[in-house]
C-alpha cells in the first residue's frame, strides 16, 4: 500500500506532527500512565523503551488507512500527546478518530484543539465525511469532548464491546457526519 507523509497540521497554541524517537520521554508520560490508558484497548506502556517501540512504528509515513500525529505545544515543540485517524475507509469516506494526552496537559482543552484540527483535515484535505468515535462508556471528559465538537451520540451502549487489561467493557458510538 502506497505511504503517504505526515503532514504538518498548526493551530494557535499547537503543533501536530510526526513524531520523532526523541518525543519518547515527554509522550510517555501519556502512554505510561495507567489512569491516562484506562480507556484504551491495550495495556499502559511499561517502559520508555516499549515506548519507542510504538513511537519506531509511526515514524514512517503509513499507509491510507491510519495516521499518528505528536500533539506538541506550538512555543517548545515538546510533544504532550498523541492525536490519530485509524480505521479509514477511503471508498467509505469515514474513519476512527483516537486521542490522548500526559496527565500534566489534560484540562487545558489542547485535546479538543487538536481533535479540531485533525477534523478539519481529514474533512477538507481528506474528504472524509463520516468521523467516528467509539468511547468507554466511563469516559465522561471524552464523551464530552466529542459532544462539545458536534458528534452525535448513534449507539450508547455497545455491551463487551471492548477488552481493556481488566476483561470486556462497553462502548458507545459518536458520529460526526457531513453530508
Amino acid at each position: 500500500m502506497a505511504r503517504n507523509p505526515i503532514p504538518i497540521i498548526a493551530t494557535p497554541r499547537l503543533r501536530l506532527r510526526a513524531f520523532t524517537m526523541a518525543d519518547a520521554p515527554d509522550f510517555h508520560a501519556a502512554y505510561g500512565d495507567p489512569a491516562a490508558m484506562r480507556y484504551w484497548d491495550h495495556d499502559h506502556s511499561p517502559s520508555i523503551a516499549r515506548t519507542e517501540k510504538y513511537i519506531a512504528n509511526w515514524i514512517a509515513p503509513p499507509p491510507e488507512g491510519w495516521m499518528m500525529w505528536a500533539i506538541a505545544l506550538a512555543g517548545t515543540d515538546r510533544c504532550i500527546g498523541m492525536v490519530n485517524y485509524h480505521a479509514r475507509s477511503i471508498r467509505h469516506r469515514r474513519a476512527e478518530i483516537g486521542y490522548i494526552l500526559s496527565p500534566a496537559a489534560s484540562g487545558q482543552g489542547y485535546a479538543r484543539e487538536a481533535v479540531a484540527a485533525t477534523i478539519a483535515h481529514m474533512r477538507d484535505d481528506l474528504q472524509v465525511n463520516r468521523i467516528e468515535a467509539e468511547i468507554d462508556v466511563r469516559n465522561a471528559r471524552s464523551r464530552a469532548l466529542v459532544e462539545h465538537l458536534g458528534f452525535t451520540l448513534e449507539a450508547p451502549m455497545m455491551r463487551s464491546r471492548m477488552r481493556l487489561a481488566e476483561g470486556y467493557v462497553d462502548s458507545c458510538l459518536y458520529a460526526l457526519v457531513s453530508a
